[in-house]
C-alpha cells in the first residue's frame, strides 16, 4: 500500500446523508490529511495528479458504522469462565487487538469498550491511534466505577479478593470523585457505572435495584462532565433506569424494563438507550442456556422477553438509541454488530433508513463523537464504508461483511473485500 500523504477519492457513488436520511447520487468524496476535504457532484469535484481513486459507481457510500457496548478483552465463547482460568494476563492485548480488528472488518470504524481488564483499552487505543496496527476508533473506560455489593460475586474468596482490589468500589460522594479522577488519568475518556444488577452474575445480583445513593450518582456525573467525560450506565430494572436518568447520566446500556414513565423521563433528559438485543437473543439459545445456572436462565428468559417489548415502545415514543451489543458475552462474538442494526428493524421497528441512522449519526452524538463522525461531511474525520449492495433496500446486507469493497478509517484504506490491507509504514532499520 502506498503511504504518501496523496489524496484519496471516491468517485461517482450513491452517498448516504446520515444526518437527513437522503441519498445523493453521483456523488464525489474527497479525503486529505485523515479529514473530508469535500463532498458533491461527481462532476464539480477538481482533479489532481496522484489521486487515488475508488471507482463507486453504482455502489453505497456510508459513514463508518458506530458500536457503542462491548467488551473488548474477552471472546464471547460460552465457556467464559473455563477459558478465564486458562488465559494468562498478558493474553488479554492480543485477544483485544484481535477483537477489535472484528468489528472493523465488519464495518465499524468506531468502538466503544464498556469496562475491560484494567489499562488494556486505554493501551490498545494509543496504539491504534499511532498507526500501529490496523483497529477502529476506541472509546474506552478502562475498568468502570462499580459500586461494591450490587453484583454478587461467585468465586474462590482469593478471586473475589483480587476483584475487590483492582475494580473501582468506592462509596460516599468525595471517593467517587476521586474515581472519576482516576479514570481520567489511566487513559479513559468517559465513565462506566452500574445503576442495577446484572443477568449474569450471582441469584443476588437483581435487575431490579441498585445500591447507589442518588448524591453519590449525581457526584458522578458531575465529576465526569468536568472533566468533559459522558457517563453510561449498566441499568435494566426500572428503578435503576430512573434512578440513573434523574442523576444526568448519559446513555443507559440495555434498559431493558422500561414503562410509560420511565419513558418520559428518557424524554425529558434526552437521554440515549444503547439496547444490546444481540446479548440476550445470543444467551437464549438451547444450547447456551443449558450451560447457564438456573438463577441466570431464569433471569435470561425474563430480560429478552421484556426488552423487545421495551424497546419497541422506547422507538415508537421518540427515545434516542444507538447501537450496541455488550460483544463478549457468552455466545455474542465480537463482530456481529450488523445483526443488532437488524434487530432494530425486525424488534423494534425501525426502517432501514433509521437503522442505519442509529448505527452512525445517534451513535456519535450517544457517545459525543459527532463533531468528528458519524456524518460524511467537510472537515469531519474519513470513516467511510463503500457497500457493493444498498442496505437501504436490504437490511440484511449490513450484516454481510462480503458486502463491504472498502472500510476507510482517518481517510486510509483500512480493509479491501473483508480482509485487513493497512500496515503501519515500514521504518528504516538500523544500518
Amino acid at each position: 500500500m502506498n503511504v504518501k500523504e496523496e489524496r484519496l477519492v471516491i468517485n461517482s457513488g450513491n452517498v448516504f446523508d446520515s444526518i437527513s436520511g437522503k441519498v445523493n447520487p453521483n456523488t464525489s468524496i474527497v479525503v486529505k490529511d485523515r479529514k473530508i476535504l469535500w463532498v458533491g457532484p461527481t462532476d464539480q469535484y477538481e482533479k489532481e495528479e496522484g489521486d487515488n481513486v475508488i471507482d463507486a459507481t453504482g455502489k453505497f457510500a456510508m459513514p463508518g458504522m458506530v458500536e457503542c457496548h462491548v467488551h473488548i478483552y474477552v471472546t464471547g465463547t460460552p465457556q467464559y469462565e473455563r477459558e478465564q482460568l486458562r488465559t494468562k494476563t498478558d493474553m488479554y492485548h492480543y485477544i483485544a487487538l484481535n477483537n477489535v480488528q472484528k468489528h472493523l472488518q465488519t464495518g465499524f470504524t468506531c468502538v466503544r469498550d464498556a469496562g475491560c481488564y484494567p489499562g488494556v483499552a486505554p493501551a490498545l487505543r494509543r496504539i491504534i491511534d499511532q498507526g500501529v496496527v490496523a483497529g477502529p476508533r476506541l472509546v474506552v473506560t478502562d475498568k468502570g466505577i462499580w459500586q461494591w455489593g450490587n453484583q454478587e460475586a461467585v468465586a474462590p474468596d482469593h478471586m473475589i479478593n483480587f476483584d475487590r482490589e483492582h475494580d473501582q468500589v468506592p462509596y460516599g460522594v468525595d471517593a467517587v470523585k476521586h474515581a472519576v479522577r482516576d479514570l481520567k488519568y489511566r487513559g479513559a475518556q468517559y465513565v462506566k457505572t452500574a445503576t442495577t444488577g446484572g443477568v449474569l452474575h450471582g441469584m443476588e445480583s437483581k435487575v431490579s435495584f441498585t445500591l447507589w445513593t442518588e448524591e453519590e450518582l449525581v457526584a458522578i456525573v458531575e465529576e465526569a462532565h468536568r472533566n468533559d467525560m459522558h457517563v453510561a450506565s449498566h441499568a435494566h430494572g426500572k428503578a435503576g433506569i430512573v434512578k440513573a436518568v434523574k442523576a444526568g447520566i448519559d446513555t443507559i446500556e440495555h434498559a431493558s424494563f422500561l414503562d410509560e414513565e420511565a419513558v418520559d423521563l428518557l424524554l425529558k433528559n434526552d437521554t440515549y438507550i444503547i439496547p444490546t438485543q444481540t446479548a440476550a437473543m445470543s444467551l437464549v439459545s438451547p444450547t447456551l442456556m443449558q450451560m447457564m445456572p438456573p438463577e441466570v436462565q431464569k433471569k435470561t428468559i425474563e430480560v429478552d422477553k421484556q426488552m423487545k417489548i421495551s424497546h419497541k415502545l422506547a422507538f415508537e415514543r421518540g427515545v434516542k438509541i444507538a447501537i450496541g451489543t455488550d460483544a463478549g458475552t457468552p455466545g455474542n462474538y465480537h463482530g456481529n454488530t450488523g445483526n443488532e442494526v437488524r434487530l432494530m428493524v425486525e424488534d423494534v421497528g425501525m426502517n432501514t433508513t433509521q437503522a442505519l441512522q442509529a448505527a452512525t449519526i445517534e451513535g456519535a452524538r450517544a457517545i459525543w463523537m459527532d463533531e468528528k463522525i458519524g456524518s460524511i461531511e467537510k472537515g469531519k474525520f474519513a470513516d467511510i464504508l463503500i457497500c457493493n449492495q444498498n442496505p437501504l433496500e436490504n437490511i440484511n446486507h449490513i450484516t454481510d461483511y462480503k458486502n463491504f469493497s472498502h472500510v476507510i478509517k482517518d481517510g486510509k484504506i483500512m480493509v479491501e473485500n473483508g480482509q485487513i490491507v493497512y500496515f503501519s509504514p515500514k521504518k528504516s532499520l538500523p544500518k
